[in-house]
């Protein structure tokens, strides 16, 4: 698993352009994507501590990756776009 880097480089190009072209799908995604892949970290985690397995480090930082880039992109767009009501009905 030595690509991990690449691949949060990619999630973070894919969930900025999602966020430049389709607010809704980007917010929908993120807020599916953060506790998705937090879920699978602590349950990794929790099952790495009852039982050491061979697994590398990598995995984990990139479990915690793909659940932390979401959430720093969604609040980067937000402050920049002076905060959102999420209210998309309105269109």
């Amino acid at each position: 698993m030595n690509y991990y880097k690449e691949v949060l480089i990619l999630e973070a190009i894919i969930f900025t352009l999602f966020w430049i072209f389709d607010e809704y799908l980007a917010s929908l995604l993120t807020f599916i994507a953060v506790p998705v892949f937090s879920g699978i970290l602590i349950i990794s985690l929790i099952a790495e501590k009852i039982e050491r397995s061979k697994i590398s480090k990598h995995y984990f930082y990139m479990m915690a990756g793909l659940a932390i880039i979401p959430a720093v992109i969604f609040f980067v767009i937000f402050l920049a776009n002076g905060g959102t009501s999420l209210n998309w009905s309105k269109k």
